[in-house]
């Protein structure tokens, strides 16, 4: 309800939210979170990144073993985005010395 009016579509954009967590590795969902704000948090400090890139093997190697479930992409931007928040942490403290 939004302003107490029903919003048209809001039931099949419930079940499309439903379909796409269970057609994924929840290893790959994490991962891909992780990824999103690694490279952010990799400037303070790395274990957000270091989290993306373990998780995002851990899906990858869970997806080969359940060929059901999606979630490959998920993990490669969990992994590109926890190697980048690890080369900024890297880079910013040879940087500053």
């Amino acid at each position: 309800m939004f302003f107490g009016r029903d919003m048209p579509g809001k039931g099949q954009r419930a079940e499309w939210g439903r379909r796409f967590v269970q057609e994924r590795s929840p290893y790959a969902l994490a991962a891909g979170m992780l990824g999103i704000a690694a490279p952010i948090d990799g400037l303070i400090f790395v274990p957000l990144s270091l989290a993306a890139i373990v998780l995002a093997i851990l899906g990858w190697r869970h997806i080969d073993r359940h060929p059901g479930l999606l979630g490959k992409r998920l993990c490669a931007l969990g992994l590109v985005g926890g190697v980048i928040g690890c080369a900024l942490f890297i880079a910013l403290r040879v940087w500053a010395g």
